[in-house]
C-alpha cells in the first residue's frame, strides 16, 4: 500500500486490473448508451439529420431558424420528436450529410457506429499525447460517464469534437501548425469550443495555427453561405448567437437548472417570474447584472493572471490549453452533460503533467473530480430536492468551479526551482 494507492491503481495498475475495469465500463456504456441509442431517435440527432436532409434534397433553408417550420420538417421525415435548429451555427447542416441519405433510424445507427470508431481513435491519440497505455486512455474516456452515455444516446457531436480538438493539440505539439489549425477550425465552425485554443497559441507564437484555424472557419462558413444566403446569417447572429451568449435559448427557460450555468443560477436568485420563479431570493435585476459582471471579471482575471505567470513553463501549451478549456465550463452560458466529454482532454493533460512532476496529490484530485463529475448525475437523478435546495441543483457548476481553482493552484508557481525555460528573445 502506498500513499497514492488509488492514483497508482488506475495509472500504474496491477496485472489485469485495467482490462477488468475496461470490461465493466464497456458493459455499463453498452447498457445505458449503445443499446438504447440503437433503437431510439432522441434529442439532437433529429436536428442534425433534418438539416442535412434538407440540404441534400435542395430544399429552401431560409426558414431554418423558424422553430415551428423546422419542427414540421422533422415530422415530415417520419421522426416523432421535438426539435429545432437553434442554437446551431449554419455549418451544422454538414454534420451528417452521408448518413442523411438513409432513413432516420438507419442513419442514427451508422452515426452510432462512427462514434464508437471515433472513441477508439481518440483513445489512441490520448496514448500518443500522454504517458499512459491505450487501455488506460480508453478507460479514462469511458470514465466520463454520463457525458459519453448522453452523447451516444442523443446522437450528439461532442465525441467527434473531442477527436478534432485532440488532433489539433497533437499536431500543434508535433509542430504541424497547418494540420492543427485545420482540425481546430473544422470543430470551431460547428461548435465554438476550439476557439479557446487561440490565447495559448498566440502566447506561444503559434500564429500560423491560429490563422489557419480562423481561415478554416471562414472557408466553411463561406460554403454554408452559398446554401443559406446572407439573411439567414443575419438572423443567426441577431436572434440566435447573441441570445445564446446570454443563456437564452428558444423554447427553453432561462431558469432551467439543466443549463448548470451562472446565468441560470443568478436568474433563479434575482429575477422574478410569476410562473417560473415566483420566489427568488431577492427580486432585483440590478443585482443580477452586477453579480454576473463581477463573476465573469473575477474568473477571467484569475485565468489571465495565471496564464501570464506560467507563460514560460516548458509545458505551457498543455497547461494553458487545460486552464482555457476549464474556464469555458465555468462560464458557459448554457451547458449540458454531454459537453463535459470535452473535459477529458484538459484533465488528461493535467494528470499527465502532475504525474510527471511527481505531484500525485494533484493527479488524485483531478481524477476524483473527473470521475465524480461523470457519475454524479446518476446519483442526483435518484435524489429528491425541493425548491429550497437550489444550491444543490447546480452541482455540475460547483464541480467546475472546484476544478478551476484546483487547476489554478496546481499551475501557479510555489517558489523554489520553477519548471521554466528562458523566454525566447
Amino acid at each position: 500500500m502506498t500513499k497514492y494507492f488509488l492514483i497508482n491503481l488506475f495509472f500504474k495498475p496491477p496485472k489485469y486490473f485495467s482490462i477488468i475495469l475496461l470490461i465493466v465500463l464497456c458493459l455499463f456504456h453498452l447498457r445505458y448508451g449503445v443499446i438504447p441509442a440503437w433503437s431510439n431517435l432522441n434529442s439532437d440527432f433529429p436536428n442534425y439529420y433534418t438539416s442535412s436532409k434538407l440540404l441534400l434534397e435542395g430544399k429552401d433553408l431560409s426558414k431554418i431558424y423558424d422553430d415551428k417550420w423546422f419542427q414540421q420538417r422533422i415530422n415530415e421525415y417520419g421522426i416523432d420528436e421535438i426539435g429545432k435548429f437553434s442554437p446551431f451555427p449554419p455549418p451544422t447542416v454538414f454534420v451528417i450529410i452521408p448518413e442523411a441519405l438513409l432513413n432516420p433510424l438507419t442513419a442514427k445507427r451508422i452515426y452510432l457506429l462512427i462514434n464508437i470508431f471515433v472513441l477508439i481513435i481518440t483513445a489512441l491519440l490520448f496514448k500518443k499525447i500522454s504517458n499512459f497505455s491505450f487501455i488506460i486512455s480508453l478507460n479514462f474516456i469511458l470514465l466520463s460517464g454520463a457525458a459519453l452515455i448522453n452523447n451516444l444516446l442523443l446522437g450528439q457531436f461532442y465525441l467527434i469534437l473531442l477527436l478534432l480538438i485532440t488532433l489539433g493539440y497533437y499536431y500543434v505539439k508535433s509542430e504541424k501548425e497547418m494540420m492543427s489549425g485545420t482540425f481546430l477550425g473544422i470543430g470551431a465552425a460547428i461548435k465554438y469550443f476550439p476557439l479557446i485554443f487561440i490565447p495559448t497559441l498566440l502566447m506561444k507564437k503559434k500564429n500560423k495555427t491560429a490563422v489557419v484555424l480562423l481561415l478554416t472557419i471562414f472557408s466553411i462558413n463561406l460554403i454554408a453561405l452559398f446554401f443559406f444566403g446572407m439573411n439567414v446569417y443575419f438572423e443567426f447572429i441577431n436572434k440566435v448567437f447573441i441570445s445564446h451568449l446570454n443563456g437564452e435559448l428558444s423554447n427553453q427557460s432561462k431558469y432551467a437548472v439543466q443549463f448548470q450555468s451562472w446565468n441560470s443560477f443568478l436568474n433563479n436568485l434575482f429575477i422574478y417570474n410569476s410562473i417560473e420563479n415566483p420566489t427568488p431570493l431577492v427580486s432585483s435585476p440590478l443585482l443580477f447584472t452586477v453579480a454576473k459582471i463581477f463573476i465573469y471579471l473575477f474568473f477571467i482575471t484569475i485565468t489571465t493572471c495565471t496564464m501570464i505567470k506560467i507563460r514560460n513553463d516548458k509545458d505551457f501549451i498543455s497547461k494553458g490549453i487545460s486552464l482555457s478549456c476549464i474556464i469555458v465550463f465555468v462560464l458557459s452560458p448554457a451547458s449540458a452533460s454531454y459537453h463535459l466529454l470535452l473535459l477529458s482532454l484538459p484533465v488528461l493533460l493535467l494528470i499527465d503533467n502532475s504525474f510527471n512532476e511527481m505531484k500525485q496529490n494533484y493527479s488524485l484530485i483531478f481524477l476524483t473530480l473527473y470521475v465524480v463529475t461523470g457519475f454524479i448525475p446518476f446519483v442526483m437523478n435518484k435524489i429528491n430536492i425541493d425548491s429550497s435546495g437550489l444550491f444543490f441543483f447546480y452541482y455540475r457548476l460547483w464541480l467546475m468551479v472546484l476544478f478551476f481553482f484546483t487547476t489554478v493552484w496546481y499551475l501557479l508557481p510555489k517558489g523554489g526551482k520553477q519548471n521554466e525555460v528562458k523566454a525566447a528573445v
